[in-house]
C-alpha cells in the first residue's frame, strides 16, 4: 500500500513528514488520508470481492461450513493511526456481502469504543449494522463459575490436592461485605477483570491459603486499579486521548454518590487537574472551564467510571442499551465505581 501510495504523492513519504513545515505537513497528512480512503475504497474491496467470488463460485457444497474470524481490531498500530476507522468501515462494508452465502459465517470481534468512533465520523448508520451485532454481556453467576475453575485449577496445582472453590479462597467479609462481592463489585463484569484481580491476589500471596484475609485483597486492589487504569486510558485513547486527566478528576469527590451540582461546586478543582492535560485543545476541558461540565459526565459514564443510580439497590454503568447519557439524565445522581472511589 505504501509504495502505491508514494507514486500516488509522487515522493518519500519518510522524507516529506520530515522536510515539512507546520502548514506543509497538515496539508500533506490530508492529502495521505485522501489517497488512503481511495485506496481502501478501491484496492482493498476489490481483493476483499475476490474472496467472496471464489466463496461464492468454488465452494456450493452447502455440507462444507466456512467460519471467518477477524480479531485484533485494537492493536496499537489502528489506535493511534487517524484512519483507522475508514480501513475498518470498509472492512465491515466488505463483508456484508457475505451474508447471503449460506456455508459462510464471518464473526468481526470488535470493542465499543472502536464501533462507536466509526459512527462518531458519521461513516456508517448505526441502525443498519443493529440487526447484525450481538453484544457479549456476562453475568454474575456466569463469572463466579469461570472463577470456580480458575481458582481450582492454580491452588490445586499450587497448594493442594482437594479442589477449592473462588468462595473457599475468600471465605471473609471486607469492610463488612463478603469478599466475593466486593472483587466482583471491583470489576466492570468482564472475564479478563475479575481474572486479574485474582491473579493478582494470587501473585501476593504465599503459603497456606488459610492465612488469608482482607489485607491481601486491599493490596492486590491497589495493583489492580493500577493496571486498569492504564488499561482503560488506552483502550478509549483515540476518542479520549486525556482520559487520564478526566480520571484523576474524580479524586475530589469524598463520596460516591455524586450529581452536577457536585461538579459544579468542585470546578475549580476539576479544572486544576484537567489543565495538566497535554492537549489543552481539547473540546471537553475547553467546556469545563467555561462551565459546562455535561460533556466529562458523560465521558465518564461511557467509560464505565461512573453509573446512573436508579436506587440504593441499582446502578446502571454504560451498556449496549445505553451507551450514554441522555438529555434527561444530567439532573440524577450518579455513583462512582467502587474501583475508582479513591476514599
Amino acid at each position: 500500500m505504501q509504495s502505491e501510495l508514494q507514486s500516488t504523492v509522487g515522493n518519500d513519504i519518510a522524507s516529506l513528514k520530515a522536510n515539512a513545515g507546520v502548514k506543509e505537513n497538515k496539508e500533506f497528512t490530508e492529502k495521505i488520508q485522501s489517497q488512503t480512503s481511495k485506496y481502501v475504497s478501491s484496492e482493498l474491496l476489490a481483493r476483499q470481492k475476490q474472496i467472496i467470488k471464489i466463496l461464492i463460485e468454488n465452494y456450493r457444497d452447502k455440507k462444507r461450513k466456512f467460519i471467518i474470524s477477524i480479531d485484533d481490531l485494537d492493536r496499537s498500530w489502528l489506535n493511534e493511526n487517524i484512519i483507522r476507522y475508514d480501513f475498518i468501515n470498509a472492512l465491515l462494508d466488505a463483508f456484508r456481502e457475505l451474508i447471503d452465502i449460506k456455508n459462510v459465517k464471518v464473526l468481526i470481534s470488535i470493542r465499543t469504543d472502536i464501533l462507536k468512533g466509526v459512527y462518531n465520523k458519521k461513516l456508517r448508520q448505526e441502525e443498519k449494522d443493529s440487526s447484525l451485532i450481538a453484544f457479549v454481556e456476562w453475568k454474575k453467576e456466569e463469572i463466579l463459575n469461570l472463577l470456580d475453575k480458575r481458582v481450582e485449577f492454580l491452588v490445586k496445582r499450587a497448594y493442594t490436592s482437594e479442589g477449592v472453590k473462588f468462595g473457599n479462597l475468600f471465605d471473609f467479609n471486607i469492610s463488612g461485605i463478603p469478599a466475593t462481592d466486593y472483587i466482583l463489585e471491583r470489576t466492570m463484569m468482564r472475564p479478563r477483570d475479575a481474572i486479574e484481580f485474582v491473579n493478582t491476589f494470587l501473585r501476593n500471596v504465599s503459603g497456606d491459603s488459610a492465612n488469608l484475609n482482607e489485607d491481601f485483597v486491599l493490596e492486590a486492589e491497589e495493583s489492580f486499579y493500577a493496571e486498569r487504569k492504564v488499561a482503560l486510558c488506552s483502550e478509549w485513547y483515540s476518542l479520549y486521548p486525556n482520559l487520564r486527566q478526566f480520571l484523576d478528576a474524580l479524586s475530589v469527590f469524598l463520596q460516591p454518590n455524586i450529581n452536577l451540582q457536585h461538579l459544579v461546586e468542585k470546578k475549580e478543582s476539576i479544572c486544576e487537574i484537567l489543565l495538566q492535560a497535554d492537549d489543552l485543545e481539547d473540546e471537553i476541558i475547553k467546556k469545563c472551564i467555561n462551565g459546562d461540565l455535561n460533556d466529562l459526565l458523560n465521558v465518564w459514564f461511557i467509560c464505565g467510571v461512573i453509573g446512573r443510580k436508579k436506587s440504593e439497590t441499582l446502578t446502571i454503568f454504560s451498556n449496549h442499551k445505553k451507551p450514554e447519557l441522555d438529555i434527561t439524565d444530567y439532573n440524577k445522581e450518579f455513583r462512582i465505581h467502587p474501583l475508582f472511589f479513591r476514599n
